[in-house]
């Protein structure tokens, strides 16, 4: 399931209208319908701004939102699985120097 896949089963569970989603987001409807389908990308803030519109846990929504994002990059590449390998390796190297 991708991110906007996510957004739009909370929003619907929820029973709120697309409107009322993008009006409390101070953001343009058609703007969340095109990230609710996947054509347009949310930046970070909108994450943030829809966890607090849907009363939903921020980090959780970000990871889902970020995995979207490494996925799209990594979509057409040979080696992803070695290429997240190494992201990994080097993610643990920054913590360990924290």
């Amino acid at each position: 399931m991708t991110f906007g896949e996510h957004v739009r089963n909370l929003r619907e569970q929820k029973q709120l209208l697309l409107r009322e989603v993008a009006s409390q987001m101070n953001i343009d409807t058609a703007l969340l319908s095109k990230i609710e389908r996947s054509i347009r990308i949310a930046r970070k803030e909108q994450v943030q701004a829809l966890a607090v519109t849907l009363n939903e846990d921020e980090t959780e929504l970000l990871k889902i939102w970020m995995a979207d994002k490494i996925t799209e990059m990594l979509k057409d590449e040979k080696n992803s699985t070695e290429i997240l390998k190494i992201a990994e390796e080097k993610i643990k190297n920054f913590k360990d120097l924290e």
